[in-house]
């Protein structure tokens, strides 16, 4: 059986890069042959245009050029298909630094001493060791996963909290309706890495962020 053909349907950068790469597996095109084009069965995209692939009839499956897919759940007309996301290793490298990088940065107060240094001042505050705070992670997939494991090589305490039951080593976790209240009153910086998607849009809202917990010395939750 001849191989169905690949859908390259991307926004905001030049796709040559990408069409080289998967040329290597099997044709693919820009553009389908029509709105009902039946040669194509897998779709790579990037916030594809609205309604793109709502009429291909043997769409096997949908992959997001990235870690998020919520450009593909905006979509009016999106199939019935599996979504698929990219997990590259740069991606979850970028990801974890910059979210130690913030988590660093409010442990060790960084935006007091940015405040102070126009006013020429040095005032050391008392500064709590890393084991003493406890950093929630909202979203215990790869990038949720990699976070985590650096954050704990540094010391401080990490919770994870997911819509299924996960477990990790090092992590306490907790899942669902039932855990989340738990989980926030035992997090004092909210680290979230959870996809956007419908299930999870607006998940994060004032009564989430109220019952983070108060007792640090960061001046509050983060």
């Amino acid at each position: 059986m001849e191989k169905g053909r690949i859908l390259l349907a991307v926004t905001g950068f030049h796709p040559q890069r990408w069409r080289e790469l998967l040329s290597a597996e099997r044709e693919v095109v820009l553009e389908p042959d029509g709105a009902s084009d039946p040669s194509i069965t897998y779709a790579v995209v990037w916030k594809q245009k609205p309604n793109l692939l709502s009429s291909l009839p043997n769409l096997r499956a949908i992959f997001s050029i990235g870690a998020g897919v919520d450009h593909i759940f905006a979509d009016p007309g999106l199939p019935d298909v599996p979504v698929v996301k990219v997990v590259a290793d740069n991606l979850t490298q970028y990801m974890t630094e910059y979210v130690v990088w913030r988590v660093l940065d409010h442990h060790r107060q960084g935006l007091l001493y940015r405040s102070q240094q126009p006013k020429k001042i040095w005032h050391e505050p008392q500064q709590r060791p890393a084991g003493d705070i406890s950093v929630g992670i909202m979203g215990l997939g790869s990038l949720g996963r990699a976070a985590a494991s650096v954050l704990l090589s540094l010391g401080f305490a990490v919770n994870g909290w997911s819509r299924t039951d996960k477990a990790m080593e090092g992590v306490a976790t907790y899942s669902g309706e039932a855990g989340l209240i738990p989980f926030l009153k035992a997090t004092d910086i909210l680290v979230v890495l959870l996809p956007l998607t419908p299930e999870t849009k607006g998940i994060i809202n004032y009564g989430v962020l109220k019952e983070l917990r108060k007792r640090n010395g960061l001046g509050g939750s983060v």
